[in-house]
């Protein structure tokens, strides 16, 4: 009673002492530390002033919230509230008016008792927030405002908090830890609306950060998580998460708010397994506690459940005797109504009443196209945030530049030069970085284009030296393969990419032509995947088949006895690997005759080199090596080339009607 007796005009600042008590208050109520409680005490009874007085006392009532009686938190948040509107406005009074404020928004939203009441009260809690001593809290009440607004199922201003929450821990300069709660939030809203893939990335974001979260926030984590598997039907996967939090709460021993949504989310989980008896045992406990403190929409989610249940163990007229006794009003989550419909079209099929199932995938229907305006709703909303924030920052820069030019009017012009001169700088050096960027993928392009141009002629000169010495044999089909292999090659070699299927197809040309030279005894093996598979790997033209006509040139033209030519290709996820292998007379660098094998190796590596250069991972690789058996003779020649995992190759139109 004394300590509320002090001058209206004493507000002062909190010394560092005081401010670090208070800081690891916070850290041991967030933790759910059972040490919390006598800290509360022993920071009241050793207060020096009104203010750090109730510090203290308002973190009784949170206290409170988060203990298994969250009603007694009221009288202690309106009593600070009253203490602190009674006082002269300070940094210090509006932190504990935004707070109490906060902490009862909080109350009415975690048991659904008044969503519009707690967007109320987080309003007045935030405005007097932006004028406190603890800005650092104004991301985690945008994210919490967030959620009511989730909770009433406005998606778009939901989204809106949340960026808005981000803009601040930019602003701010705040912990990169504190975009976790945001991107969680997130994760959830876009899950809400259906857009998984979105969800996902928001949720592997916080996932790299799970080891540094607070209980509080692994539970909100654990939870959301689960839902998501739950929603897109991963149920071990949702059970698992569900268990890791009810063994976290056990440990910290909450029997609260969030054991009861654990225990519900885990009953429905069961349900789905199939494992009725745990469902059953889960969601009589979370029913007891929701009925206990009135939370309606958890007693509307139990009797789903016992509906679910009913249905599996076919007691068809429970489920009309759960309609009939049910007292609460049908909640604003469309993912609770969602989950009682289904359970509800499996009842109306089980009893042949298909009007009812039709009306019922009718408000479905509905229902999902509300979610898709939703989803354009909400895509319209983000780009209007970031314009005002954006709009905001541009308006902060030329508030500074009007007040820098009040205190300092007589250097204006070296001001504006200055600012010239500096946006002149920038501007030089985007325009010239741009410009160095375009000068080197056009010699990148030029290169490559050179490259492949190499490659036709030298190609085709040897082709034709063959075909030459073979004139006299089977002259029209002879011809007629020449003629494929020459439009295959003019086709791929349009292209500085090409699908491996149709790299392989222009290969097989080509051996067809050389096997009238090699002779019957020369055998060429191809083990690869299916074509489909093939179509969808990018390779540079040509590769491949430089690789097979250097082994035919150099390895097996001339050599006598069995001749054997191998193209293995093993597709996985970091890219293909691809190996020629031969029994010829193997590879040697030195000797003069391999001139053409040096030309066309020296393309894939430059190729190769240049294409390396724009890869941020995984490198393209090409190596060459001779086989030999136990005494050291040369059995063979080996080429090895992996590709990684590339863009899917785009076929011109022009191209496909040439084929």
């Amino acid at each position: 009673m004394l300590a509320g007796c002090q001058p209206k005009s004493h507000t002062p600042e909190r010394s560092p002492e005081q401010k670090q008590n208070i800081l690891e208050l916070d850290d041991s109520l967030t933790n759910l530390s059972p040490n919390a409680s006598d800290m509360i005490d022993k920071g009241m009874a050793g207060a020096e002033d009104s203010l750090t007085w109730y510090d203290f006392y308002l973190r009784r009532g949170k206290y409170w919230l988060l203990s298994q009686t969250p009603d007694s938190l009221i009288p202690y948040a309106d009593r600070t509230i009253r203490f602190a509107e009674s006082q002269n406005p300070s940094p210090r009074t509006n932190g504990l008016i935004a707070h109490a404020y906060e902490y009862k928004a909080t109350l009415y939203q975690r048991f659904r008792s008044n969503l519009d009441e707690a967007i109320r009260l987080r309003t007045k809690a935030y405005e007097a927030m932006m004028e406190s001593d603890n800005t650092a809290y104004l991301p985690d009440l945008c994210a919490n405002m967030a959620d009511v607004y989730g909770l009433k199922n406005d998606m778009a201003m939901a989204a809106s908090w949340y960026r808005r929450a981000l803009f601040l821990v930019d602003s701010l300069n705040l912990p990169e830890t504190k975009s976790i709660t945001l991107y969680l939030g997130l994760a959830h809203i876009y899950r809400c609306l259906e857009d998984y893939d979105t969800s996902l990335n928001y949720y592997n974001e916080t996932t790299r950060f799970y080891d540094r979260m607070q209980p509080n926030m692994k539970t909100y984590y654990l939870n959301n998580f689960g839902n998501y598997h739950y929603y897109l039907g991963n149920y071990d996967k949702a059970l698992n998460l569900f268990q890791r939090l009810e063994k976290q709460l056990i440990h910290y021993g909450d029997n609260g708010i969030d054991m009861a949504i654990c225990r519900i989310n885990m009953a429905d989980v069961y349900l789905n397994l199939g494992e009725l008896a745990k469902a059953r045992s889960y969601v009589e406990r979370a029913e007891h506690f929701f009925k206990k403190h009135g939370v309606d929409v958890g007693v509307y989610y139990a009797n789903s459940i016992h509906i679910g249940l009913a249905m599996k163990e076919g007691r068809m007229s429970e489920v009309e005797n759960i309609l009939r006794s049910e007292k609460v009003a049908t909640p604003m989550e469309y993912s609770l109504v969602g989950i009682r419909n289904r359970y509800m079209r499996e009842y109306y099929k089980a009893t042949d009443n298909w009007q009812a199932a039709y009306t019922n995938m009718e408000n479905e229907i509905k229902a999902r196209d509300s979610i898709a305006e939703d989803r354009q709703h909400m895509r319209a909303s983000e780009i209007m945030q970031r314009l005002k924030e954006d709009t905001l920052s541009l308006h902060h820069a030329l508030e500074i530049q009007r007040k820098d030019a009040i205190l300092r009017n007589t250097h204006m012009t070296t001001a504006t030069l200055m600012v010239i001169t500096v946006l002149l700088m920038l501007w030089w050096v985007a325009f010239s970085r741009k410009r160095k960027l375009q000068v080197e993928m056009d010699m990148m392009q030029l290169r490559l284009d050179n490259a492949r141009n190499r490659i036709s002629p030298h190609f085709i000169f040897n082709v034709l030296n063959n075909r030459i010495s073979t004139a006299d044999r089977k002259e029209t089909d002879e011809l007629m393969m020449l003629v494929r292999l020459i439009r295959a090659n003019l086709n791929i070699s349009r292209n500085t990419f090409v699908s491996l299927a149709e790299e392989m197809e222009f290969v097989r040309y080509y051996v067809d032509i050389e096997k009238t030279v090699l002779g019957d005894d020369f055998t060429f093996t191809v083990d690869a995947p299916e074509a489909d598979v093939l179509k969808q790997i990018s390779i540079p033209t040509m590769f491949v088949q430089i690789l097979v006509e250097n082994a035919i040139k150099h390895g097996l033209r001339g050599r006598d006895g069995e001749k054997r030519l191998t193209v293995t290709i093993i597709h996985g996820k970091d890219g293909t690997d691809i190996t020629v292998a031969d029994n010829g007379r193997g590879f040697d660098i030195r000797s003069s005759a391999t001139n053409g094998t040096r030309t066309g190796l020296d393309i894939i590596r430059h190729t190769i080199r240049i294409i390396n250069q724009r890869m941020r991972s995984d490198h393209m690789t090409f190596s060459i090596q001779n086989n030999k058996n136990a005494e050291g003779q040369v059995t063979g020649c080996l080429s090895k080339l992996h590709i990684p995992v590339l863009p899917p190759p785009k076929i011109p139109k022009k191209h496909i009607d040439n084929q």
